[in-house]
């Protein structure tokens, strides 16, 4: 890669596109009519959601509910979920493509109160899109599919290379020398959602401009046929497959929240996130019995739990000695507590109740104290 000049530009593009529309027909009569001729080595980025359109992945929703039930059609699993205000709930998934978006990527906005799902294969209507064009100006050229995506560690959005056709997308500087002379051992640069980003900068599907021509890029044109699917980090490798707190969950046994999830402004006061651990401790799979001999009830507005012995007769639930089992369960409860408690960024300080019985002393209750953790 010798070029040192980039430059972009998002010729605008008259047709109204929708189902059905020849998608391809329309973004070569853009560049003639805007008097471009392509070249050899020049990217074209279109935005998915145009893309979408002309293929008809186009959905209608009655309500939110509806809305969040096609989110979860359209992902594999839940990486995490916020709640705000205004009663919607934000989830963040891996998505069937293999990206990690909110809503699946899912967009409502200049759709005619559609919802518009990602192509059923972006990396095929890349190839689709990009064969037609080089056709049309006898050129080689290469093609993304791009669409916005939120940025973990950092705030803002931007635009990633969601489908890719006539060249890698990755660059993989590892076994070649940096300007010391050091071998690189881990680098990969990730080109096209680079060439994605850029752009981004001039183009905008909901101001006539869903397509963005690059210069200057074509020394990463090659012949790779793995496309944007190789830009998505396989789930073995992915460190951060769940959110803090849907990690803990997990652990607990919970794979589907019961009741509200936590609020994405981190609002929540004591009391809803102490009555959020108890739903996800009791909610969640124990290996351990003897944990129904206890009830737990919240006490001074979140500010402190209590467990005490149940209203139930005690009954061994693993043929064991029933109070044996119930005080093994109550210990188990108490750190069940702990981690739940943790995942809402509260802290735990526990005081056992003793009570003397034949065999000695034996745990009759518990009391934890909670406030806010400290990072």
């Amino acid at each position: 890669m010798n070029d040192r000049l980039l430059t972009v530009y998002a010729p605008p593009v008259e047709e109204d596109i929708s189902a059905g529309s020849d998608l391809a027909a329309i973004l070569v009569n853009a560049l003639r009519r805007n008097r471009i001729d392509l070249k050899d080595g020049d990217i074209l980025v279109i935005a998915s959601k145009v893309v979408s359109k002309a293929d008809g992945r186009l959905r209608r929703v009655q309500d939110r509910i509806e809305f969040e039930n096609l989110v979860k059609d359209s992902s594999t699993h839940l990486v995490a979920e916020r709640t705000y205000a205004s009663g919607k709930t934000v989830q963040v998934v891996r998505t069937h493509a293999g990206t990690v978006q909110a809503a699946a990527g899912l967009d409502q906005s200049n759709s005619s109160g559609a919802v518009v799902l990602h192509p059923l294969d972006s990396d095929r209507s890349a190839d689709r899109l990009r064969a037609r064009v080089e056709e049309a100006f006898a050129v080689r050229i290469g093609l993304v599919v791009s669409d916005t995506i939120s940025r973990p560690w950092r705030v803002g959005v931007g635009d990633f290379a969601l489908g890719v056709s006539g060249f890698s997308g990755l660059d993989d500087q590892r076994g070649r020398p940096d300007d010391d002379g050091r071998v690189q051992s881990v680098t990969v640069r990730a080109i096209a959602d680079e060439i994605a980003a850029a752009a981004d900068l001039v183009k905008g599907a909901a101001r006539g401009l869903p397509m963005a021509l690059v210069r200057g890029a074509g020394g990463y044109l090659d012949n790779g046929r793995s496309g944007a699917k190789a830009l998505s980090r396989d789930l073995g490798e992915d460190w951060f497959r769940y959110g803090h707190a849907e990690a803990i969950h997990r652990g607990l046994g919970v794979t589907e929240l019961p009741g509200r999830a936590a609020a994405g402004d981190n609002s929540d006061d004591i009391l809803e996130r102490v009555s959020r651990a108890i739903r996800v401790v009791r909610a969640g799979r124990s290996r351990t019995p003897g944990q129904v001999a206890w009830r737990m009830r919240i006490e001074g507005a979140g500010s402190r739990i209590t467990l005490s012995p149940s209203d139930s007769p005690a009954t061994a639930q693993s043929d064991g000695p029933p109070l044996l089992e119930a005080m093994v369960g109550l210990g188990s409860l108490v750190e069940r507590l702990h981690t739940a408690l943790f995942a809402e960024d509260l802290s735990a300080t526990t005081e056992w109740e003793w009570a003397d019985g034949e065999l000695g002393a034996f745990p009759r209750g518990v009391r934890i104290s909670i406030g806010l953790l400290s990072h």
